[in-house]
Parts: structure tokens; C-alpha cells; sequence
């Protein structure tokens, strides 16, 4: 039978969180554009529950995780926190996620097939949508989830066959936007305009174009980004980002171990 989950933490260590919290904010402020107010999402994921409840207790909301069974530990034993999965989901794991009833937002949403096991597995108690942000593999790279991007022009394409299903047969979930993981090369080279974000960006443009072809009221500015993590979040949010992620710069660097059930 494994222990359950401590909740303690030091006064020292809920005051660093705090400090690092408060810095990442301000930096996110300042690099705002006027009326704009980008969430911060902390990624709490190999962390303790105890440092997200001693920024929950701080008044923070909006957490992180890569490993759904870490994610339905964690959601189990703190309070009511808006949850955004941001690792990989897969198929037989879609119950699972939808089991969560505070998961504010599925952020790697890429298809159809997930789409519709989480419409499936949605409990008739939840009070409100599900948010899906779907992933865009913005750096074209191998290693990387996520759907190709949208050229300038595009009449249709893979995004856009998933976009349309989730507004026709999805009713339990809700099309936030679009997410990326930016190549590691664009993320630490800040002399430039990140190539990722713009492709981001434009696929944006390029999906609420097709969507209000079609009759479907999504305009551009309905349409949240998700890009931006520790080394890159000033400038995510310079160039339009909804939403950045932020682990390492809040709760420090996190061992290599991989959790059991992930």
C-alpha cells in the first residue's frame, strides 16, 4: 500500500516558490502588450503536491502536468486547481484524463480518435466543457507530437479535419486553440523572431480563416496560443502567446526519473 501524499512545506520553501512565481509574473506583465494578461501555467510535473499547495495556498491556480496518473494523485489530495495536461495522451489514457473533473485544459490534443474517447468518457456531472488546445508540430521535427501546421492559402488539412470534428460531434469539449513545443534551438536564440511562433501564429490565422469559410464563428482572437516554456516565455508573450508554461524557473530543476504509471 503506498503512503499518501504529503501536503506540508516549510515556510522557506513556500516563499521561494512565491518569490519565483512573483518574478516569472512580472517579467510576463512587462512583455504584455497593453490590455493583454497571457496565463501563467505552472509545470508542476516529478514535483511535489506540496509545492503546488503552497502556491495554491498563495492563491495560484492553473498547474501543469506531463503523466496523467500523476496528475489524477495530485488532483485528488489539493484543492480545486485548473489543470492543463500538456504531455502526451494516449488513447487507452483518454478515460482516465476525462475522469478528472477539474482538468481545465487537454493542451496535445491530435486526434480524432482522442477526441472522441474523451467525448465518450466525459462525465454527465461536469458542469462545463472540456478545453482542447490542439498541438501543432510547429519545428516539423520527428520527435515531436503534434499535427502539421497550416501553409498560407490552405484550404484544409489535418488541424483543420480535427478543429471541425470537435465543433460538429464534440459537444462536451470546447476549442480553445492551438499549442506548440518549440524546437530547442529557436527556444534558447531570442536575436530573432522565433520561427515557431510565427508558425504558430500564422496557422492560427490560417484555421479561423477556413472555420468562418465554413460558418463557423471562430475568429482569430477566439482562438488561444499556447507557446512559451522557461527559456522562452518573454518573448512567447511579446509575439501573442495565450498561455506559457513555466516549470523550472518556479520549482527548480527536476530529476530525470520518470514516475511509475506515466
Amino acid at each position: 500500500m503506498s503512503s499518501p501524499i504529503s501536503l506540508e512545506y516549510t515556510p522557506d520553501r513556500a516563499e521561494e516558490l512565491k518569490e519565483n512565481t512573483q518574478s516569472v509574473q512580472k517579467e510576463i506583465d512587462q512583455a504584455a502588450s497593453s490590455g493583454s494578461k497571457p496565463r501563467l501555467v505552472a509545470i508542476s510535473k516529478i514535483k511535489p503536491a506540496s509545492d503546488i499547495k503552497a502556491l495554491y495556498d498563495a492563491g495560484y491556480r492553473h498547474f501543469g502536468e506531463n503523466y496523467i496518473q500523476e496528475m489524477v494523485d495530485k488532483a485528488e489530495v489539493v484543492g480545486y486547481i485548473n489543470w492543463h495536461f500538456i504531455g502526451s495522451l494516449q488513447s487507452n489514457k483518454s478515460k482516465l484524463a476525462a475522469s478528472i473533473p477539474n482538468l481545465y485544459v487537454l493542451e496535445t490534443l491530435s486526434s480524432i480518435k482522442v477526441a472522441d474517447l474523451l467525448q465518450k468518457s466525459l462525465s454527465p456531472d461536469r458542469t462545463a466543457k472540456l478545453n482542447v488546445y490542439i498541438q501543432i508540430n510547429t519545428s516539423e521535427e520527428d520527435a515531436k507530437s503534434g499535427l502539421p501546421s497550416l501553409a498560407p492559402g490552405s484550404d484544409g488539412g489535418e488541424v483543420v479535419d480535427l478543429a471541425v470534428h470537435v465543433i460538429e460531434k464534440c459537444p462536451g469539449l470546447n476549442l480553445l486553440g492551438l499549442m506548440t513545443i518549440g524546437s530547442f534551438e529557436s527556444s534558447h536564440d531570442a536575436s530573432k523572431p522565433n520561427p515557431d511562433f510565427e508558425t504558430l501564429k500564422s496557422t492560427r490565422k490560417e484555421l479561423a480563416r477556413i472555420l468562418q469559410g465554413r460558418g463557423f464563428a471562430h475568429r482569430v482572437e477566439e482562438l488561444e496560443l499556447s507557446m512559451g516554456m522557461s527559456a522562452d516565455f518573454v518573448q512567447a508573450v511579446k509575439e501573442g502567446s495565450s498561455s506559457v508554461r513555466v516549470g523550472t524557473r518556479i520549482f527548480g530543476e527536476r530529476a530525470k526519473k520518470v514516475p511509475k504509471g506515466a
